[in-house]
């Protein structure tokens, strides 16, 4: 196969080889994409469910609320205790110790139980509420990326691999969905704690050990931004090689028989561990970067947490009385409390770094898709015209890549009802052809018409509505047969399908299978043989009865007497229909209207079977040159 950039048989090979070095250098070590954006998009995709989401953060208020308010109670409490204490140890005997009698115990034991009862039943609402905010938000961002995946131009599939676009709209998401809950229980609550727990330090006038404890947040803060900055390029780096998982997984899958043919089950397992393991150091790497953050902020937070208490025991025990100073126990009690609420919300965010920057790098790669160039909206103008079947090429302009031409300057036409054959060595634009018709791929100069209509001002659903296609590469899905043949055209009745299995030669073959048109297809087909599906396919398209027919080697994958079955049925189904036939074996298309003979995407020849073969040129060629001996056999 050639393999130079100037060849234009080859697109798709150039395709990949171009998207093979972009995939390369996505993996490269650089700057991480703006974190910032990516936030700034989940707050509008959070924007239209305001109402739970402010449930959630008024829950959060009042859980955190509740929470930091028991320190207030439980300083009296400690404070009354250390006056029992001093009392006997001065006195010599024990105080009397009656919570239930004495107005200020009473009081705090009160108000204990009523925040503690408080923060449990805010900390059930807060949770209940955010699950709904966190999958309501994943549902609408699967379906949004599902909806974009079907308005993408098939050149975005052409340089995505399977596998990357099943991990995006699978694993990507799954791993938002995961991670976002807790995400958003965690940064609601530590902002409230924060802040709230500042204000209760600074109430108590301590304002030297209140900056004590501040210092804590520029230092952690400064580590957390440089982990999470290394960490986010070694997330990225793992989702992406997830989706090079997945690829192969779908690839060996899907040709485990071809794979098992040729012996290639080594050099398969080979790039599977290759793959597992890159994957693996991958993972490994960027949660051993995101795991630095929980020991080092918690040494720190220990450091501060030692330094509170030296100061604070310095002005409890020292002769200078500053603003603040404590006047018991208690009173130290409840600010190393604060402090302890105000430093743990840092810890608890480096514990969500690495769910947090993993769903990061996961939103950014579903948001690039979103962010990919749609198709050309549909022009309506001429929606709803009943097509005859007249189809015209005129100086049509075609290329993959922009600086590797394959079709330039076509015209070709073809009168309603007539069957056109197109010919040609691999890769001189037989399918493109067929690709442009359909609007798969848009045109870069030219026109293409449909009875005398630009079918640029149609919709590509009223477009594609009046063709029926057979393509070399069967599909079917799971399901019953039944449900595989009307699948062609959702309305077609069990009468309908029944004919166009016996027109498809399918139909003796469905009766001997257990259950009949009832019987249920396995994924892609695999209890089937390849010509079977091949049939099942062309059955398809006949229960559509389309205006126009396109068969792209169509009877590729049967016998020779079932296809020469087929090709009479064809030739009765045919008539009154304008059709297409891409073959590589000649003698299937020499009763066509006309043959196109392609090459380097230009017509370099056309006329009928016999007006070819007597020009003796590059059709006739073709034509002897599949027979050993050079002379086409006897009809």
């Amino acid at each position: 196969m050639a393999k130079t950039k100037n060849n234009p048989d080859v697109p798709v090979a150039e395709y990949e080889s171009r998207y093979a070095s972009y995939r390369k250098e996505r993996n490269d070590e650089q700057k991480p994409e703006n974190a910032k954006k990516t936030v700034l998009r989940f707050f509008a995709l959070i924007k239209p469910q305001w109402f739970p989401m402010t449930l959630v953060v008024v829950s959060a208020l009042g859980a955190t609320a509740s929470n930091l308010i028991s320190p207030r109670f439980m300083q009296d409490l400690i404070n009354l205790l250390q006056q029992l204490i001093e009392a006997y140890v001065d006195g010599g005997k024990p105080g009397t110790f009656a919570p239930f009698q004495d107005p200020t115990l009473r009081n705090s034991l009160i108000g204990l139980a009523v925040c503690y009862g408080l923060n449990g039943f805010f900390a059930f609402t807060q949770e209940f509420f955010s699950v709904g905010v966190s999958q309501k938000l994943v549902y609408g961002l699967r379906g949004q990326l599902n909806a974009k995946l079907s308005m993408l131009p098939l050149s975005y599939y052409d340089k995505q691999t399977k596998g990357q676009v099943i991990s995006k709209m699978i694993n990507d998401i799954d791993n938002v969905s995961s991670s976002l809950q807790a995400s958003i229980l965690t940064v609601v609550t530590s902002v409230l704690q924060v802040v709230i727990s500042l204000v209760m330090m600074l109430s108590t006038g301590n304002y030297i050990l209140t900056l004590a404890a501040i210092a804590l947040v520029p230092v952690s803060g400064s580590i957390s931004y440089l982990v999470s900055k290394k960490s986010k390029i070694w997330y990225r780096r793992y989702w992406n090689t997830m989706g090079d998982l997945n690829g192969h997984i779908e690839e060996m899958y899907a040709g485990h028989t071809i794979v098992r043919i040729f012996g290639h089950e080594k050099q398969s397992i080979a790039e599977f561990r290759e793959i597992t393991e890159r994957l693996g150091h991958n993972s490994f790497v960027a949660n051993m970067i995101a795991g630095i953050l929980n020991p080092v902020l918690t040494l720190i937070k220990n450091l501060n947490y030692i330094a509170i208490c030296l100061l604070g025991g310095y002005f409890y025990l020292g002769e200078a009385k500053l603003p603040g100073t404590f006047h018991g126990i208690g009173d130290i009690s409840a600010f190393l409390s604060y402090s302890g609420y105000f430093s743990s919300p840092i810890i608890n965010l480096s514990r969500i770094i690495n769910s947090l920057q993993s769903s990061l790098a996961s939103a950014e790669r579903v948001f690039a898709v979103l962010d990919e160039e749609e198709i050309t909206p549909d022009d309506l103008t001429n929606d709803g015209k009943e097509a005859v079947g007249g189809i015209e090429f005129k100086d049509v302009s075609f290329r993959y890549l922009e600086d590797v031409p394959l079709i330039e300057h076509l015209d070709l036409s073809a009168a309603p009802g007539s069957l056109t054959a197109i010919v040609g060595p691999t890769g001189a634009g037989k399918t493109t052809i067929v690709n442009l018709l359909m609007r798969f791929y848009d045109i870069n100069g030219g026109h293409i018409y449909l009875d005398g209509t630009d079918i640029y001002t149609m919709s590509r659903n009223a477009l594609r509505a009046n063709f029926g296609m057979v393509l070399q590469d069967t599909w079917l899905f799971k399901g019953t047969v039944r449900e595989n043949i009307r699948y062609g055209r959702a309305d077609a009745t069990d009468e309908e399908v029944e004919a166009a299995a016996k027109a498809a030669f399918i139909y003796d073959y469905i009766m001997t299978l257990p259950e009949g048109f009832e019987t249920e297809i396995n994924e892609d087909g695999t209890n089937m043989s390849q010509g079977q599906k091949q049939l099942l396919t062309i059955a398809r398209a006949l229960v559509a009865n389309p205006k126009i027919l396109i068969l792209d080697e169509a009877t590729s994958s049967v016998d020779t007497k079932t296809e020469q079955k087929i090709q009479s049925a064809m030739k009765e189904l045919m008539k009154g229909r304008t059709s297409f036939v891409i073959a590589h074996r000649l003698s299937t298309i020499k009763n066509a209207d006309n043959i196109l003979v392609m090459k380097k995407g230009t017509i370099v020849e056309q006329g009928t079977h016999e007006q070819l073969l007597a020009a003796d040129g590059f059709y006739a060629l073709l034509y002897n040159s599949q027979y050993t001996d050079g002379i086409p056999p006897e009809d």
